[in-house]
């Protein structure tokens, strides 16, 4: 899961994944725009079949109709006067059937239009037949009229009746369309009437599914005695409709693209650095960094720093400088500080067992508020042999002195002490040194971290001279090697506390309790550069960093 994640949220992964998205969308619209419009082409090739087959539909109706009449209404003797004269009633009727014979067992021997014929016409073995039982209709195909001059025609006979029937010519199709028309027989023959040869035996053969015969639709519809099989090929269709086809993709791909860009805008939205640390941010997510902070004069550790981390949802871990400025945008800062403060309690009166131990919280001006602070360190306040609080003002906001000195000294009464963090970065440290009551200053880590003979190192003294002329504890960080803190053991008078990664790199809190527990003693401390450096050799391995971290400080 955190690889599927890690995945979504890498912007270059959104882009591929919304070009994926988007291109599977336009092969879904394709397709789903495909498999409807097959459907409707074959609807209409239906409707274009049974429009083809209208006429023989309505042929046979009129037929059953006919033979209805001439059974109950031409009763006298075959072939007589009164005979003919009935034929022809029926042969007036407004159906288009106009010729009738007296036939019994397929032989003509009178019609409607003529006496008795010199010589009986035999019809021979019908062509196929039609119906079962007592309905069979023997059918002759393209036989002469008796009587018409050659003219030829599909007899029909339903004992002792036979008609003439009609000759039909097919409704003009679609140039896109290809058909056949075939008579029916009761007994599976198929006799090919028009059209396009052999169609019939290929769509009755393989046709039926509705992609089986893909780039070719075909359809049979039937009515009694005559079938029809339509036939669309598709690319004279596409051809014949390109446009239609052109704009159908274009619309198709419109809309996919709509689409990809908005799944990958909510994909962005959702998934977005601050959406998931909002969402995610909890007592679980949160890691506390511990910074050992150590007395310089005795090489002791005295205490630490807790330094906020935050692990995001594919498991990396997030540095303050990223999600600080979403807790001060939402106005979270206090909540954050009361989630940090409650894990480092937890981790440390559980592991540490050093007393006293010296614990520092960074804080921003906005929260400085006594009442709130005190319930916010009470789990600390309430070990008092335990722990010492201290509060790092974080100069990233004005900070209304006469207001900030009243509740200093409110939580000092409490047993909090108050340091300003990153002393010397600018006239509102030194000002704030002097106009606020105070414990002590943590000098800017740019000191000592500054190039040897740069100005900024040059300052380390008269920065740290300041602070201790104002009576206030110093702490220096951003120690990063043996040198630099030969150099601050140097100074005069002392300087009490330092940290930085020379000294230790941000650990957990079991690398915090084993940094403790293999410090050396004050009578047998470090006092060069080379044992101090194997010193450092032996600490726990630190929690993850980037090195970006160094130069930036970190917000508890």
């Amino acid at each position: 899961m955190p690889k599927l994640v890690g995945f979504l949220i890498s912007p270059r992964q959104q882009r591929i994944g919304g070009l994926l998205f988007g291109c599977t969308i336009f092969t879904l619209l394709v397709i789903i725009g495909a498999v409807t419009g097959i459907g409707e082409l074959r609807e209409a090739m239906r409707a274009e079949a049974w429009r083809v087959l209208a006429p023989y539909e309505q042929t046979h109706a009129h037929v059953e109709a006919a033979f209805e009449k001439l059974k109950h209404e031409v009763t006298a003797p075959p072939c007589s006067t009164l005979f003919r004269q009935q034929l022809q009633r029926v042969a007036f009727l407004p159906d288009g059937l106009n010729q009738f014979y007296y036939a019994p067992l397929g032989v003509l021997k009178c019609s409607a239009s003529t006496a008795r014929f010199e010589k009986p016409i035999e019809l021979g073995p019908p062509d196929y037949v039609l119906g079962e039982g007592d309905a069979v209709r023997p059918v002759w195909l393209d036989r002469e009229l008796a009587g018409l001059g050659g003219i030829s025609a599909t007899i029909i006979l339903s004992e002792p009746f036979a008609i003439a029937l009609p000759r039909h010519s097919p409704q003009p199709l679609p140039n896109w369309l290809d058909f056949e028309i075939v008579y029916s027989g009761s007994s599976e023959e198929r006799l090919h009437q028009e059209g396009t040869g052999g169609l019939f035996a290929r769509t009755e053969n393989g046709g039926g599914s509705a992609l089986a015969s893909i780039p070719y639709l075909r359809e049979i519809q039937c009515v009694p005695g005559v079938c029809v099989a339509i036939e669309a090929w598709l690319p004279d269709l596409v051809a014949a409709n390109w446009w239609a086809f052109g704009a159908a993709l274009a619309l198709a791909a419109l809309m996919a693209t709509a689409s990809a860009r908005c799944v990958r805008l909510y994909i962005v939205r959702h998934l977005s650095f601050e959406a998931r640390f909002r969402r995610h941010l909890d007592a679980a997510s949160l890691i506390c960094a511990f910074q050992p902070i150590i007395d310089l004069r005795s090489g002791s550790t005295i205490g630490c720093e807790v330094l906020a981390r935050w692990r995001d949802v594919d498991d990396s871990v997030v540095f303050p400088d990223r999600f600080i400025p979403i807790v001060e945008k939402h106005d979270k800062t206090l909540a954050f500080t009361r989630m940090i403060v409650k894990k480092a309690h937890e981790e440390l009166s559980a592991q540490v067992t050093k007393r006293p131990f010296m614990v520092t919280f960074n804080i921003f001006p906005r929260d400085l508020d006594a009442r709130c602070l005190i319930e916010v360190f009470r789990d600390f306040l309430a070990e008092p042999d335990r722990f010492e609080v201290v509060v790092e003002l974080v100069e990233n906001e004005s900070i209304d002195l006469r207001k900030a000195e009243r509740e200093i000294e409110r939580l000092r009464q409490a047993g909090i002490k108050t340091y300003i963090d990153d002393f010397g970065t600018g006239y509102s440290s030194i000002h704030n040194l002097a106009a606020l009551e105070v414990d002590g200053a943590k000098l800017d880590r740019s000191f000592a971290m500054a190039p040897e003979g740069s100005v900024m190192a040059r300052m380390l003294d008269h920065a740290v001279e300041m602070v201790q002329s104002s009576g206030r504890s110093v702490v220096i960080e951003g120690i990063e090697s043996a040198e630099r803190l030969d150099q601050i053991r140097a100074i005069e008078p002392h300087v009490e506390f330092a940290q930085g990664y020379f000294i230790s790199p941000p650990l957990d809190i079991a690398g915090l309790k084993a940094f403790i527990a293999g410090e050396p003693t004050a009578a047998h401390s470090p006092t060069s550069a080379a044992d101090r450096t194997k010193a450092a050799a032996r600490m726990p391995a630190p929690i993850p960093q980037r090195p970006s971290a160094l130069a930036q400080p970190s917000r508890a």
